[in-house]
């Protein structure tokens, strides 16, 4: 136990190094994230569509501080569920420097955090007794943290006493299940996540799926879903390593659970469609980590040090160029075939930083009750600007204005 403890505990340290690393190389200034700026300004002004997000960001500090602990945190909890499967527990070092997981580590994003809870659950629903459905009904509860961990829910098919606890949670989580139960076609991501089929289920299903598999495959390397291939044959052949002998016997059912996850990815790639940010495969390759986990060593993680490092370096380099006063360290790009300019523009906007300075600027000059018109950029970027102000002045009225 104290081995294992010991263990454990470099997992943590190792991954909590991996994400603080990482998010060192993206610089400092506006928060760097989906929706980052918004959600640390909810903190104050409240009515955020998840609330879970809000209450971690509060309890932590800030949004990226928060993604780089949980992150770590998750990377243990996987490392205790593949032990107790009997799968071993490769699968939390593997997630400690899978690119995926380490860049959205990273982030001031709520990936982080939901998964985590997703992989608490879990490990409830391998402690015995009547832990399953409280597991389940645990990690259920991470939609209102990020829906995107929602694919990681595959991990409770290991126990299938824990659907039950899910089902008893669904009635407190359905709201934040809308874009997929009543989605709206003009709401982009958040109004549906039936992105490739206009915004609605298909009429062919069949090719919908097809769709979905093409996707999945044709994926960026570093999404991690490649690993689909090394999960399953962990799960027809596991490999024990000597200093793991120790561990459970593997059942049958555990074998054949791997499916679920490979499922939950498939699903992911059809629901979005070609359109995904390769981030969305993130809590599906997770889930499929134990069963890879119990095919590979540890030193395989090594490996995925270089297209780690390449996104991070790469990305850190277009931020610096177009947010440069975030000043990012001056870091050579490491080569690695990343869309790094698609990746910024899902996490900032060109002068983010200088946005906020602004904000702060303007909350000290303008008079009480004035009226400031901001230029509406894409995404709901210009809310660089218009967060912070509202935090600082909240009486100053701000119009969005076209372009």
């Amino acid at each position: 136990m104290v081995k294992g403890a010991r263990e454990g505990m470099g997992l943590f340290a190792f991954a909590l190094l991996t994400r603080a690393l990482a998010a060192w190389s993206f610089g400092g200034g506006a928060p760097f994230g989906p929706d980052g700026t918004g959600a640390e300004a909810a903190v104050t002004l409240g009515g955020h569509l998840y609330p879970g997000h809000i209450l971690a960001i509060r309890l932590v500090g800030d949004a990226r501080t928060l993604s780089i602990v949980t992150g770590a945190m998750g990377c243990v909890f996987l490392w205790v569920i593949g032990r107790r499967l009997g799968l071993g527990g490769v699968g939390g070092w593997l997630a400690a420097t899978l690119p995926v997981g380490v860049y959205t580590g990273a982030l001031s994003a709520g990936d982080a955090p939901a998964l985590l809870l997703v992989l608490i659950g879990v490990t409830l629903t391998t402690a015995g007794r009547g832990w399953p459905i409280v597991g389940g009904a645990v990690a259920m509860a991470c939609v209102t943290i990020k829906p995107i961990a929602l694919p990681a829910l595959a991990l409770l098919m290991v126990q299938p006493l824990s659907l039950i606890g899910a089902l008893l949670a669904l009635p407190l989580v359905w709201p934040w299940l809308d874009a997929l139960t009543d989605p709206m076609p003009s709401g982009g991501v958040l109004g549906t996540w039936w992105l490739a089929s206009a915004g609605a289920p298909p009429a062919d299903w069949f090719s919908w799926i097809s769709a979905g598999l093409k996707t999945s495959v044709g994926a960026p390397l570093w999404a991690g879903t490649w690993l689909v291939a090394i999960a399953g044959a962990g799960a027809l052949w596991p490999q024990r390593s000597v200093r793991e002998r120790a561990l459970p016997e593997l059942k049958t059912w555990t074998r054949w659970a791997v499916l679920a996850p490979i499922l939950a990815l498939l699903a992911t790639a059809s629901l979005l469609g070609q359109s995904v940010p390769p981030r969305y495969f993130g809590a599906a390759v997770v889930a499929l980590l134990p069963w890879a986990g119990a095919i590979l060593t540890p030193w395989f993680c090594l490996m995925l040090v270089w297209p780690a490092a390449g996104l991070v370096t790469q990305l850190a380099q277009v931020r610096a160029q177009l947010d440069p006063t975030s000043k990012p360290p001056d870091l050579p790009a490491i080569p690695f075939s990343v869309d790094a300019r698609a990746l910024f523009e899902s996490c900032s906007t060109p002068g983010a930083t200088e946005l906020r300075t602004q904000a702060h600027e303007l909350a000290r000059t303008l008079p009480e009750g004035a009226t400031h018109r901001v230029v509406r950029r894409s995404h709901g970027r210009e809310g660089e600007l218009v967060w912070p102000l509202r935090v600082m002045r909240p009486d100053i009225q701000i119009e969005i204005v076209e372009p």
